[in-house]
């Protein structure tokens, strides 16, 4: 894998329908990607493995929720106030930085916790230019990410914000799903959906958007227990954590042995984490663990960890950040409303504490392209695992008469109608339906021939290894299921 893969992830991206620029026949805009229909069948396998990872395995909880908010709900949570990145702009041409990460490029310095005056004190002394004119930059200062806009007409308008995360609304409905999880914690609540931040430099196509996909976990739980027993399945897993002095190798037990993960529920959940990107296609040796900074951790959370992706062609991009929130979302949202956020517990009223598992969507799709990306000698694949696979087999009908192509379509009814994704060519050689199928990642193709019609069998080829077998078209679901 050279430096230039994310180019040709873009490129293949852009032919074969898995994502490319929104509003291109405008121009475009930054910021905003479309899924085609190969990547949206992508992106509906990875949230269904995080339901598989959390609804089915964990038992898990799941809502859906208005991605438009009253203000009200963003002064509660500090996000009207609080919410911004820092930004500078060219003094020449204009163009606008996010200044920590026009430091980590020019220089590769490491930005974790840098305020507005360490920022600005770097960029001096680097003698840090505009990339684009090598103009002057101007001061570094605060900026809000949120997309204000307002709800109603006239004067009974109301103030509102599209949701720059999806745990807000979660937390919003708090007492209903209290009753729901028949007033026992601990209990978590998965979200699956969009988020919009009004992103400075939005880059590098889905790592960093205006327009985002979100899977947010919260899970409430008693203060005086931040426990899992089922920790003792993952204690033993070997992690690689990335610090200041370099790459350090233990295990989760011992991070929580030593009290360097300080709530053995974030080790547990750093742990399934990783084992879900395994499970997605992602190379487990890219992944490794990074505890946020004390400067740069939220202050209501008492140990923020997140689980990062090493991209030969991008760096270090992260995938989910999993934190102790506290009390502090819930307590603000009932100091507010003055809606009363808290539990009897055996005779303990308290107000339940948070730990989060926030997932991207966006960025570990592009984690599992590039990670799932096989260049060989006479082809370009996409080794896909079954899971998010887009489609399970194509159906090629060997040539376009003598009846061939109404046997191919028969089967291809027969395995939609049993469930499975595949889709239909007949469209070029069977060498070039072969490169097509393998360029998405296809698992199996089924090539219907000649002596299909004599002996109802067809040829089914695997991706990896080309392999080839016959198999009674009678026999074909029971072999795609095993």
């Amino acid at each position: 894998m050279t430096d230039d893969t994310y180019e040709k992830i873009l490129d293949i991206s852009r032919r074969r329908g898995i994502a490319y620029p929104s509003f291109e026949i405008y121009g475009g805009l930054s910021g905003f990607i479309d899924y085609g229909p190969v990547g949206s069948r992508i992106k509906q396998n990875v949230e269904n493995l995080i339901r598989k990872f959390y609804v089915i395995d964990e038992g898990f909880l799941e809502v859906q929720c208005p991605t438009l908010s009253p203000e009200q709900v963003w002064i509660a949570s500090g996000h009207v106030q609080n919410f911004k990145d820092f930004m500078t702009e060219c003094q020449k041409c204009g163009e606008p930085y996010r200044a920590d990460h026009l430091v980590e490029q020019a220089k590769g310095l490491r930005t974790e916790g840098m305020g507005i005056s360490e920022l600005q004190e770097t960029i001096a002394k680097e003698n840090i230019t505009c990339p684009k004119c090598k103009g002057r930059l101007d001061s570094v200062y605060n900026y809000n990410l949120m997309f204000p806009t307002h709800v109603g007409p006239g004067k009974g308008k109301v103030t509102a914000y599209l949701r720059p995360e999806t745990s807000q609304t979660t937390y919003l409905s708090f007492r209903r799903l209290w009753e729901f999880a028949r007033k026992k914690l601990p209990f978590g609540v998965l979200q699956i959906g969009r988020s919009f931040r009004n992103e400075i430099s939005p880059r590098q196509m889905m790592i960093r958007l205006r327009e985002f996909n979100q899977a947010e976990i919260q899970v409430f739980v008693d203060p005086g227990q931040k426990e899992t027993p089922r920790f003792s399945e993952l204690a033993g897993m070997k992690v690689r954590i990335n610090t200041k002095d370099g790459i350090v190798e233990t295990t989760l037990g011992g991070l929580v042995g030593e009290k360097t993960i300080k709530v053995q529920m974030i080790a547990y959940y750093l742990g399934k984490s990783l084992k879900l990107f395994e499970a997605m296609g992602i190379k487990p040796e890219r992944l490794q663990l990074r505890q946020h900074e004390e400067n740069e951790r939220a202050f209501y959370s008492s140990d923020t960890w997140d689980v990062e992706y090493v991209s030969p062609s991008i760096g270090r991009i992260e995938l989910v950040g999993i934190a102790d929130r506290s009390d502090y979302d819930l307590s603000a949202h009932m100091k507010l409303s003055k809606q009363d956020m808290s539990v009897n517990i055996e005779g303990r009223k308290f107000v339940p504490h948070v730990v989060e598992i926030a997932y991207g969507i966006d960025r570990p799709i592009y984690c599992l392209l590039e990670s799932c990306l096989s260049e060989e000698a006479d082809r370009t694949i996409f080794k896909f695992t079954k899971e998010v696979a887009p489609y399970t087999a194509g159906i090629f009908p060997l040539t376009q008469k003598d009846g061939i192509p109404e046997k191919a379509r028969a089967i291809f009814t027969m395995l939609r109608d049993a469930g499975f994704y595949t889709f239909y060519d007949e469209s070029g050689s069977i060498g070039k339906k072969y490169a097509r199928a393998d360029e998405i990642g296809v698992p199996y193709c089924i090539t219907v021939d000649y002596d299909t019609l004599k002996d109802d069998t067809v040829t089914v080829r695997e991706r990896d290894g080309k392999s080839q077998k016959r198999v009674k078209t009678n026999e074909l679901v029971e072999e795609l299921v095993k």
